[in-house]
């Protein structure tokens, strides 16, 4: 009976020592499936470069950036119409109207010169007129001229002034939200005392320096295109020089009978 006893009582302890490693195995079983959950969780989480991960993450200095790289985005489109809308290229117009005014003929080159849309012809049409009134000397007429092409450029020119300031603060915006964020994450580290987790400091400063990208992701078209236009505008003054020096010695060379146009 002694031996049955002890027999039944091993059963017992074999019965709870599989029922454990069952327990055991069930809850390992439950971990593996709950990380592999998390992971893929966090594998379809939105990458940092998705503009709600940006948001999430820079707070308001990144909202900011956005809306300057709207402003930024509507100017860059403005200027691209305007420029094509100017036909800044078209110079074709040049040679006839000078001929027409060394002829004598102010009606025949006000008539080309109108047919065009540009600064360029503005400028020498303005001189033509100014010169057709016959009170005026040539300093006036220069004058004139320099005025009109003046506020043709000024034109050109208009809201250049969005790109440079955008080009210029948007880095600087970046780089505040990043010393906030590497502040911030100090400060954590600092609240977690002898528990020092490497993985949210450097948590805390990947996440600060997204500002500071977004800034220069801001930053790089406004000032690429601020500079492209400045060099379309400098291309367009040069061109005007040139043709107000040549109209102008035309205008001095032959005296011109007053036009009906001017007359209105």
């Amino acid at each position: 009976m002694p031996d049955a006893a002890q027999t039944a009582a091993d059963a017992t302890s074999a019965a709870n020592g599989g029922a454990d490693a069952a327990v055991a195995g069930a809850d390992q079983a439950a971990g593996t499936i709950k990380g592999a959950a998390d992971a893929l969780a966090a594998g379809g989480s939105d990458p940092w470069y998705s503009l709600a991960s940006l948001v999430d993450k820079g707070g308001v200095i990144v909202v900011i950036l956005i809306v300057l790289s709207i402003i930024s985005a509507a100017v860059i489109l403005l200027k691209l119409w305007q420029f094509w809308r100017s036909d800044l290229k078209r110079h074709n117009f040049v040679d006839p109207a000078v001929d027409k005014v060394e002829a004598g003929d102010p009606e025949g080159a006000l008539a080309i010169l109108s047919k065009y849309k540009t600064p360029l012809s503005r400028a020498m049409a303005a001189g033509v007129r100014a010169k057709a009134r016959g009170d005026l000397r040539d300093e006036d007429v220069a004058a004139e001229i320099s005025r009109v092409g003046a506020v043709e450029l000024g034109a050109l020119q208009r809201h250049f002034r969005w790109l440079e300031v955008i080009g210029n603060i948007s880095p600087l915006l970046g780089l505040l939200g990043t010393v906030i964020g590497m502040i911030e994450a100090f400060q954590q580290l600092e609240e977690s005392g002898s528990k020092v987790d490497p993985a949210l400091l450097s948590g805390g400063i990947w996440q600060a320096l997204l500002t500071t990208a977004v800034g220069l992701i801001v930053a790089l078209p406004a000032i690429t295109a601020l500079n492209l236009f400045e060099g379309r505008v400098d291309q367009v003054r040069l061109s005007m020089r040139d043709a107000s020096a040549r109209i102008l010695a035309a205008l001095h060379a032959r005296p011109m009978s007053r036009p009906a146009k001017a007359a209105d």
